[in-house]
């Protein structure tokens, strides 16, 4: 084991410069430091390397045979350390101009298109890796820290986690023209919450968003929700309420065409509240990165309810603003 004492990088840099200008004074000047201590930090490394480096005279400062390979060794050792911050200098940009984002079903079809495009307007090198899945399976890739920021539709956020409500989303249950509720919504004659637990709704698997405010709202009135089908798909069961095999309860951005073409129509209900807010969440011991914040800001505030408020029908959008 070699007993000599690894020189400081600084000391190196010192050192090439002394050999360039020819001269402690003037390496001093270009370093902004006194004469005296240039030269004390080339006698430390002189003693350090156990060589002499420098012959000085009145005329100016000469590299000694052994100073001449120390400064073309070090110089190589110099161009490494170089490369090495500008690589870890990459690195960290790489990781300021990417985030790790999980969404749920309905915000990935219907609000993370607009959010990533405003994202795109402010901030065309910023790069988001976006992971899809229901409003539980995000929460779990956010508390494992497989994913920087999670956006979720859920009655309450999770515990435990950080959170910033950026908009709303109105479940509606909509049915086809031959269902018999069809001409309960022509009359005016809404559908009670007991009558919608056992009506056979068509609804998401356990864990997503849109089947959790069900059941929330559900149980708020004292009911317990009974599936006509369950699938994790919005198009699958909007399809299958169209074919006439029941209800569907979705958020409302989803069955827009459909309303609009007529093809479903929506259901009066009477004291079931179906807004629920659209929420980022992120670890409680994390601070986001500036890009997790960037697309934070992009993301909201979208909507214009506020959860939970009680109207005529399904729910009324009322101002709201990031709690």
């Amino acid at each position: 084991m070699s007993t000599t004492r690894r020189p400081d990088l600084d000391d190196l840099e010192v050192l090439a410069l002394v050999a360039r200008t020819g001269s402690i004074g003037q390496a001093a000047q270009e370093l902004r430091l006194s004469q005296p201590s240039v030269s004390r930090r080339m006698l430390a490394l002189e003693r350090r390397l156990g060589v002499t480096l420098l012959h000085r005279t009145k005329q100016g400062t000469t590299l000694t045979p052994q100073g001449r390979l120390v400064v073309d060794w070090a110089s190589e050792l110099l161009g490494a350390a170089d490369r090495f911050t500008r690589s870890i200098a990459t690195l960290r940009a790489e990781g300021e101009l990417s985030v790790r984002a999980a969404v749920s079903m309905t915000i990935a079809e219907h609000y993370a298109p607009a959010w990533l495009a405003r994202l795109h307007a402010r901030a065309p090198d910023l790069q988001v890796s976006l992971s899809v899945a229901n409003s539980t399976e995000v929460e779990r890739l956010v508390r494992t820290g497989a994913a920087d920021l999670g956006f979720v539709e859920v009655p309450t956020a999770p515990d435990g986690l950080r959170h910033q409500q950026v908009g709303a989303d109105k479940l509606v249950v909509a049915v086809a023209p031959g269902h018999p509720w069809a001409d309960r919504a022509e009359r005016g004659e809404p559908v009670g919450a007991a009558e919608l637990a056992t009506g056979g709704v068509l609804v998401r698997e356990e864990g997503s968003g849109t089947r959790v405010t069900l059941e929330e709202a559900l149980r708020r009135e004292g009911q317990v929700l009974v599936p006509g089908l369950v699938m994790a798909s919005n198009n699958g069961l909007t399809h299958a309420a169209i074919a006439g095999m029941g209800p569907v309860a979705l958020s409302e951005r989803a069955l827009e065409a459909d309303l609009r073409l007529g093809e479903l129509r929506v259901v009066p209900l009477d004291g079931v509240f179906l807004l629920r807010p659209l929420t980022a969440i992120w670890p409680a011991d994390a601070t986001l990165s500036d890009a997790a914040v960037r697309l934070l800001a992009a993301a909201g505030p979208t909507g214009t309810a506020r959860p939970g408020y009680p109207d005529r029908g399904q729910g009324t959008p009322e101002q709201t603003s990031a709690r």
